[in-house]
């Protein structure tokens, strides 16, 4: 049933939410490096339901986002300026990706605008992942469930018009319970107003999920549950035609988000339209892909991937020894190729990531410190993200520990993979933690980050700068980088529930030395950097001085790399990597 009838506006507004830090505060920065893929695919349904007409002759969809990591979300002003007009239009809030750690803040969102009398939705991977391992909602999803929030649980490409519809109609159920995984051939591909993006570091970045899914067993994943093993797609056809088109709007970098690219089944296909449009228009798209340990293994898949401008893999390694493998239920890796795997990835000249897990049952300090020796110098990576070992919901670990009552952290907020939410049988918490760090310090060393530079070639030069760049302004936050960005903002009245507002004069107190010690702690890091890029240039691409239009430079450039230039050279240099990496007009 359509909502017919006289004119009506439904006034969606999507909202991304962040998290909190340690002392209630919305993590927020100035600009953010990883922009929502969830965010840009729900713009997206929003408006392919609005143009389709499913919600009736009469209504007009005005489209709201924003993603708290990059925007300030104050559900006061937000209720304000997407008020209803008429008393025929609605406003929807739509909370969209929650994961674990972000949902204290979602709920406080969630709360907050249902004490304004508007409706709210909440999906994401914790609301799905609770759902689907677990025959009763949690007492978290309770509080929200009896406050009168709906509960979206699954994939709602196929079913998002009709949620939208009950919304109109006055009839929103408390959940939507999706047991079917949808089709992606005729969904969308995901797209953002450009506004969105120049809120991020990097404005000529895109971000697609070309497929979902993932057939491996991994014990500590949730994608297997919430997305499924079954392989999905979208169709190659179409993304062809949005690079092309994006091409056109400065687009040139993409990020695809798939968990595991190199099983999507169309991926060759995605890759030969992709080399056509290098070679024969002229569209030449750089991007990074997540695969597994085997990808290297499939005929022509590197080959391919190198031809179709791929810069940088992300590879789900988590550990080069056996028994935590084993111990992971991560079978398809074979430690023992891992050398093989990098330097045949390398020969194709794409930079390799891995994803390291910390806190495996055999782990501890001084083994994690050896695999973290090796992944720099027998491997030879060149850049690892860690990640303690956390059960989040929705994957096997979490429900087998839930269903044997072993103690975990009962705060979700403590689930994004760098606090130690369970006990270590051979470690402590506060040993699991130092261990983490120093593996950060140990592999984002300057000699480290060298040698990775000097292994680089012109097309991945800048790629692993600009991130080496990032990760180590994450490490001066001591969070984790894929949830941070540059230059850190708080407001003084965006507080978690239980944590007191402070006085105008004891925020300053505490703001003004974390933002001294910022500002220094950037300025060392910048001058680090300076130094990097001048043992290592010779590796650079030349066009960086030219785009920067700072006559100077070229000057400070060609100087000897020992000693370091002076004050004022310094100076020159760090405007540059200010313009050139902040503001991402590097490539």
């Amino acid at each position: 049933m359509s909502s017919n009838g006289s004119s009506r506006t439904l006034n969606v507004v999507l909202i991304k939410p962040s998290r909190y830090d340690d002392d209630g505060y919305v993590v927020r920065h100035w600009r953010g490096v990883l922009p929502s893929n969830t965010l840009a695919a729900m713009h997206a349904l929003t408006e392919q339901v609005s143009a389709s007409g499913m919600l009736g002759p009469g209504v007009t969809v005005s489209l709201g986002a924003y993603d708290e990591t990059v925007h300030r979300v104050d559900p006061v002003a937000i209720a304000r300026r997407h008020a209803p007009r008429r008393p025929a239009d609605l406003t929807l809030i739509a909370l969209v990706a929650v994961q674990t750690n972000q949902w204290p803040r979602a709920a406080d969102l969630a709360l907050e605008f249902r004490r304004r009398g508007l409706p709210v939705l909440v999906g994401g991977f914790h609301v799905s992942g609770v759902l689907e391992l677990f025959p009763d909602p949690t007492p978290e999803l309770v509080e929200l469930l009896d406050a009168g929030v709906t509960l979206v649980h699954g994939e709602i490409e196929e079913t998002w018009g009709s949620i939208l519809n009950d919304a109109l109609l006055g009839r929103l159920a408390p959940r939507y319970d999706i047991h079917e995984r949808p089709g992606l051939q005729d969904a969308p591909l995901p797209h953002i107003p450009p506004r969105y993006m120049r809120r991020f570091a990097y404005p000529n970045m895109a971000t697609v999920d070309v497929g979902r899914g993932c057939p491996f067993n991994c014990s500590f994943c949730s994608i297997i549950n919430v997305q499924g093993k079954k392989m999905r797609n979208r169709d190659p056809a179409a993304i062809e035609r949005a690079v092309r088109d994006n091409w056109k709007r400065g687009i040139d970098y993409y990020f695809f988000t798939d968990d595991n690219f190199s099983r999507n089944p169309c991926w060759e296909a995605v890759f030969d339209s992709l080399i056509r449009l290098r070679e024969e228009e002229g569209v030449r798209v750089d991007f990074m892909m997540q695969v597994d340990a085997l990808a290297w293994k499939i005929p022509r898949f590197i080959e391919k991937a190198a031809r179709a401008g791929g810069s940088q893999v992300f590879l789900g390694m988590e550990s080069i020894r056996p028994a935590n493998l084993k111990a992971a239920g991560k079978t398809q890796n074979k430690a023992a190729e891992y050398r093989e795997m990098i330097e045949t990835w390398h020969r194709a000249g794409i930079a390799c990531h891995v994803g390291y897990i910390l806190g495996f049952p055999d782990d501890t300090p001084e083994t994690i410190a050896e695999d973290v020796r090796d992944l720099r110098e027998v491997l030879e990576v060149d850049q690892a993200s860690f990640f303690m070992l956390t059960p989040i919901p929705g994957s096997h670990d979490h429900l087998e520990m839930v269903r044997n009552k072993v103690p975990i952290d009962a705060d979700p907020g403590n689930y994004d993979s760098f606090h130690p939410v369970m006990r270590h049988p051979r470690m402590t918490g506060a040993e699991w933690l130092t261990a983490y760090r120093r593996a950060w310090r140990d592999f984002y060393s300057f000699d480290a980050m060298r040698r990775a530079l000097l292994r680089s070639n012109h097309r991945t030069y800048w790629g692993l700068f600009k991130n080496y760049l990032w990760y180590r302004a994450a490490m001066i936050e001591d969070a984790h980088p894929m949830i941070t960005g540059f230059f850190r903002l708080k407001d003084r009245k965006e507080r978690r529930r239980g944590f007191a507002v402070e006085g105008r004069l004891a925020h300053l107190r505490r703001r003004a030395p974390e933002v001294w010690a910022q500002l220094r702690a950037y300025g060392r890091l910048m001058g680090e950097m300076q130094d990097l890029w001048l043992q290592t240039r010779h590796k650079a691409p030349p066009s960086l001085w030219s785009r920067l239009k700072l006559p100077r430079l070229p000057a400070i450039a060609l100087r000897d790399v020992e000693p370091s230039p002076p004050p004022i050279a310094a100076l020159f240099c760090t405007a540059a990597f200010g313009l050139a990496l902040v503001a991402g007009r590097t490539k």
